[in-house]
């Protein structure tokens, strides 16, 4: 069975290439251009990664409230967090998040999928084994 990524970014470019990239290497992928329909879809599918943009639209800084709402669940799933703007204070409020990454765009695909597939899998890890290995 295929694992399940969303992709929440307001730029349909973007949103387009992380789908097709990461369908073309395995993944069965939706997307989503903003924090609603972004919050619809997770409360519609299980999902085993997403990968956000910090500002999906006018408001600003939407994708962290999307971030924040995954973080707080029971299990979270790995989460990368992504943005176009170089503001400290977006890093800092993702690591606080704990998100698996945040990174600037432009993003290599490649680096994007390394980076997906290794949240994947440290999520998977027993918390004992998650423990020892920090």
């Amino acid at each position: 069975m295929r694992q399940l990524v969303l992709v929440v970014d307001d730029d349909p470019d973007v949103r387009c290439a992380y789908e097709e990239h990461l369908s073309s290497v395995g993944y069965e992928v939706h997307g989503a251009s903003n924090l609603r329909e972004g919050r619809a879809r997770l409360a519609r599918c299980a999902y085993d990664a997403v990968i956000l943009d910090v500002c999906l639209g006018r408001e600003g800084a939407e994708g962290l409230d999307l971030a924040g709402e995954i973080a707080r669940q029971r299990a979270p799933r790995p989460f990368l967090v992504l943005t176009a703007y170089g503001e400290p204070i977006f890093g800092r409020a993702a690591a606080r998040l704990r998100a698996d990454a945040f990174l600037h765009k432009p993003v290599s695909l490649a680096w994007l999928e390394a980076l997906l597939r290794g949240g994947m899998a440290a999520r998977r890890l027993p918390l004992t084994t998650r423990a020892r290995a920090s």
